[in-house]
């Protein structure tokens, strides 16, 4: 599969998802990773999943989070070869928890998704197969009281849990801007 097609159909897979049909939130990502690894995150965050994936007792027992569904692209390059690249599709549902301030809110994040790659390797970074989860932890502040915009800071690590062997993976630490619509 070339790159330039599957770079075509992860977008219009993100573009199917039903994170685009009910899009609440638009956000733009930059990231680096210790391996020498930057990267790029574009998305679409929807409540669509709000009342649908648990029952209210069992959010009241985990804390009663908002629950989004979350569809990105993403793009990461090798800091020392900037031709070695690797695109991903992902698609995680976001546990949301209300931490402190009522004018300028601050969130915990969290969740556990999947992400399909356009190739199994990045710099000395092998991964195996093209299929890996995405698990996710973050702080997000809502910075202005006139705008709901938000700034997080976000840790990313992506593996296939060793589904196959070697299983690298990947860790991230990215800066997200959130923007409502």
């Amino acid at each position: 599969m070339s790159k330039r097609f599957s770079i075509s159909a992860l977008a219009a897979a993100l573009l199917c998802t039903p994170a685009v049909a009910s899009a609440a939130e638009f956000h733009v990502a930059g990231a680096y990773s210790a391996d020498q690894l930057w990267g790029m995150r574009v998305g679409l965050r929807s409540n669509a999943l709000e009342q649908q994936l648990l029952p209210n007792n069992v959010l009241d027992l985990i804390g009663s989070p908002s629950i989004y569904l979350e569809g990105a692209l993403n793009q990461w390059r090798d800091s020392d070869n900037h031709d070695d690249k690797l695109n991903a599709l992902t698609l995680l549902p976001i546990f949301q928890w209300h931490l402190a301030g009522e004018q300028r809110p601050l969130y915990l994040e969290a969740g556990i998704g999947v992400a399909l790659l356009d190739d199994s390797t990045i710099s000395n970074r092998d991964l195996s197969i093209h299929f890996q989860f995405e698990d996710r932890i973050g702080l997000s502040w809502q910075y202005g009281t006139n705008s709901k915009a938000r700034v997080s800071v976000v840790y990313t690590h992506y593996s296939q849990a060793d589904l196959d062997r070697p299983n690298d993976g990947l860790d991230f630490f990215s800066l997200n801007w959130h923007y409502p619509f």
